[in-house]
């Protein structure tokens, strides 16, 4: 299956669309790796102390301890410096302690308030200069409430923006597809960190062959596009996450699929019918109106694009040359697709799923490397390919808002996941474990009360 977010499974689409992709191609062979060698840069070291609080705050500064330090933690910016157990942390600052153990930066924090309305304040200490950085004071609502944790995520971020100058990624989710049965799927959504899972859509209750795939978020984290075959063939649908209500995009024809948003969420891009193959087309979405063709291919099928950051140019999947390759598209001065992926006549190949970096200077997508799926990415033009994954099969790369991390699904350490990469390091983590996920989507920071 080719697009930005189709699921391999070969089921409806793939026979509805990929029977004239004609006999796959290979990758350069000298492209294969069979291991992946990182060379971090230096990390400068972080110390968080403990947050503390007795009495009825007790419960509450566990839980913020926990999140701020796995959040820090996650952000890959910082090696973070344990804090020795008789090591005195009361009192002044003793910046020339904290620098003996190797701290650059050092995170002070304070529990006040009452346990409806707590109050944490945090403080930045720049060890090194021997000087404060930041202090602020953030008002957090209750432990148990819905939007507890997501508020420590963005006190986690600020303490990231104020170390480094950019954004981290604890305020954001990842929207997917799970495989509910062998035969059916549904929606889920779930924090950066692996935590609040919340399932979206219920097809497969009620349908155990129902099928969802294509799931994109909206800038603002509000919305989801995604295709369902509810209606027996692929339609798309909005659905607003606040609300619960849904709008359909999409159901002319007989495929509508791979929806996208543009950077600033007016527009969708998606895939749909035209004539006897797959084309790309834009919808203007508040009013929904206004549908304009995008792609006009000659041989083949198009279908699967990602933005660039600007908006100006786009990253497809198209079949002209028999197998699904990656192209960028100019969409303000038209002509040719350039491809961008590696093609060598007569060998096997195959790459889907591009995905734009929100700094504007990578595509991710998988591809072929030595019969197994791995993530590459590459510069806009096409240079510069970088084999990010060697084991397993790992699929549908999508880039967090720091452009650094991705999330992709596969098989790396031998059971299907959802795992996060951070592609400076090499670190990886999972976030779902032990079912069949698949086609994440990654938001940009979620704003207060999405």
């Amino acid at each position: 299956m080719m697009g930005r977010k189709l699921a391999n499974t070969g089921l409806t689409v793939a026979a509805c669309v990929m029977m004239a992709a004609g006999v796959a191609r290979a990758q350069d062979p000298s492209d294969v790796r069979v291991g992946i060698t990182y060379t971090p840069g230096y990390l400068p070291g972080l110390v968080m102390t403990s947050v503390e609080s007795g009495g009825a705050l007790a419960a509450a500064a566990v839980q913020v301890d926990s999140i701020l330090r796995r959040d820090l933690d996650y952000a890959d910016r910082f090696q973070i410096v344990p804090v020795p157990d008789d090591l005195p942390t009361e009192g002044p600052v003793n910046y020339g302690l904290w620098n003996q153990l190797g701290a650059v930066w050092l995170v002070v924090t304070e529990l006040t308030g009452t346990p409806d309305r707590p109050m944490l304040r945090v403080s930045l200490h720049d060890v090194v200069f021997s000087e404060l950085k930041e202090v602020k004071a953030f008002s957090l609502p209750r432990p148990g409430d819905s939007g507890f944790r997501m508020a420590v995520h963005r006190i986690s971020d600020e303490v990231v923006m104020w170390a480094t100058g950019e954004p981290g990624i604890a305020t954001t989710r990842i929207v997917f597809r799970r495989n509910v049965t062998p035969s059916s799927s549904d929606l889920y959504v779930v924090d950066s960190d692996g935590h609040g899972l919340r399932r979206l859509t219920r097809e497969a209750a009620t349908n155990d062959s129902a099928i969802v795939m294509s799931p994109a978020f909206s800038p603002n984290g509000r919305f989801v596009a995604y295709v369902s075959f509810r209606s027996g063939y692929p339609v798309i649908y909005e659905m607003d996450l606040v609300t619960g209500a849904e709008q359909v995009i999409s159901d002319v024809g007989r495929i509508n699929i791979t929806p996208v948003y543009s950077p600033d969420g007016r527009r969708i891009l998606f895939g749909r019918t035209q004539d006897d193959h797959t084309e790309l087309f834009e919808i203007q979405r508040d009013p929904l109106c206004c549908t304009r063709r995008v792609t006009y291919t000659s041989t083949g099928e198009t279908m699967g694009g990602a933005y660039s950051p600007d908006g100006r140019l786009l990253a497809i999947t198209s079949t002209p040359l028999g197998n699904p390759q990656i192209y960028v598209l100019n969409l303000q001065r038209g002509g040719d697709p350039s491809i961008v992926s590696r093609y060598v006549f007569g060998e096997r190949g195959y790459a889907t799923s591009p995905d734009w970096s929100p700094r504007g200077d990578r595509v991710a997508y998988h591809t072929w490397v030595d019969s197994w799926f791995q993530i590459v990415t590459v510069n806009p033009d096409g240079s510069d390919r970088r084999v990010m994954t060697s084991r397993g099969n790992n699929e549908d790369p999508s880039w967090a808002p720091d452009g650094r991390h991705l999330v992709f699904a596969g098989t790396l350490r031998g059971y299907y996941a959802l795992w996060v990469l951070d592609t400076v390091s090499g670190r990886l983590r999972s976030i779902t474990v032990n079912n069949v996920d698949q086609l994440p989507d990654w938001s940009d920071p979620i704003p207060p009360g999405s």
